[in-house]
């Protein structure tokens, strides 16, 4: 166990801890923080921060990441990044990003290097975060807060029940335990979804929670998600490269816009059963969506966005597939 910081007055500290590989924020001699790591070599690699539920909006995971990186500075350790919170402050703190080592790129040098598969879930997670922040936003009335939170619960759904009918099946063959995490991660972020929407149509289950309870139990799984998700998207991309990858990301699309709109947590997740549960509930989902003249995202059924860069380089279109053609004789 090694400190990297210890500030008395605040009674903080963080460590590293080299057994559980992985940093720890201590308050009070509790820990409240941690992310964690893996070592290749001389590099590392930064996976998952996490900050206890009770603890957060006061700053510590900044604190947390600040102090990880100014030490790997100090030591000249180089790293790869696939933690989401680490991304956001090195876009915000800059002069950090010589602690990122070239020959391996972090996340977002990924995503821009010939990698469908991460820029397709990359911008899958920005459109979430998008609908969860407005869904929040104490400008909007309550009816349009909850009209919107609705539309991020069936986003959110039907993205992981894909992830669950193409990726986890694609990473079966991998060792480790990250889709396994990826699993548990899905069946917790669709209860969390369960909840927001019950609370939101006043299920008497969850109305002794608060909006801003509920908001945190989901942003917290949605984060998790994300890290888990990313790392098995990169994993996929080095073990199949690009060709492959751009053919996941493409089944990908085209399942997610086919899956169900509403969350279900207890049913099979994985294997032929839980592809069988998605289409049946798909099924059943798009009933009630009829019946209830729910107002839901609409997507092409070949593709989203068919129109788009992505799906351009995904189906091997060219720029001006959707410019009309001159049939005059020359």
């Amino acid at each position: 166990m090694r400190t990297l910081v210890n500030d008395a007055q605040r009674e903080l500290t963080v460590v590293e801890d080299d057994e559980l590989r992985r940093y720890e924020l201590l308050v009070a001699g509790t820990t409240v923080g941690t992310l964690d790591f893996r070592l290749l070599g001389r590099r590392r690699v930064l996976g998952h921060t996490e900050i206890a539920a009770d603890q957060r909006g006061r700053g510590l995971g900044t604190t947390l990441i600040k102090a990880v990186l100014d030490d790997l500075v100090a030591t000249g350790v180089r790293v790869t990044n696939y933690c989401p919170a680490v991304e956001r402050f090195l876009q915000d703190h800059p002069q950090y990003v010589v602690v990122l080592d070239p020959s391996h790129p972090p996340m977002q040098a990924q995503m821009d290097r010939s990698a469908p598969l991460q820029r397709l879930v990359h911008a899958q997670h920005r459109r979430l975060r998008a609908l969860a922040a407005q869904s929040q936003d104490p400008s909007l009335d309550g009816f349009e807060r909850r009209r919107v939170a609705d539309q991020f619960a069936a986003v959110a759904a039907q993205h992981a029940a894909a992830v669950a009918d193409v990726l986890l099946t694609a990473a079966r063959s991998q060792p480790g335990a990250d889709a396994a995490a990826l699993l548990d991660n899905l069946k917790q972020f669709e209860q969390a979804l369960r909840v927001l929407k019950g609370r939101a149509y006043g299920d008497a289950r969850f109305l002794n929670l608060s909006a801003t309870e509920t908001w945190q139990e989901v942003e917290r799984l949605l984060a998790e998600h994300e890290s888990w998700e990313t790392r098995i998207v990169s994993s996929l991309e080095r073990l199949h490269g690009t060709d492959k990858a751009a053919d996941l990301a493409l089944t990908l699309a085209k399942r997610q816009w086919s899956s169900p709109t509403r969350p279900h947590p207890n049913s099979p997740h994985t294997g032929a059963a839980g592809r069988l549960a998605h289409l049946l509930w798909r099924l059943a989902d798009a009933t009630w969506d009829e019946l209830e003249g729910r107002g839901l995202p609409t997507e092409s059924a070949d593709h989203a966005n068919q129109h788009s860069a992505l799906s351009h380089y995904l189906l091997g279109t060219t720029d001006d597939a959707d410019t009309p053609q001159d049939s005059g004789n020359e």
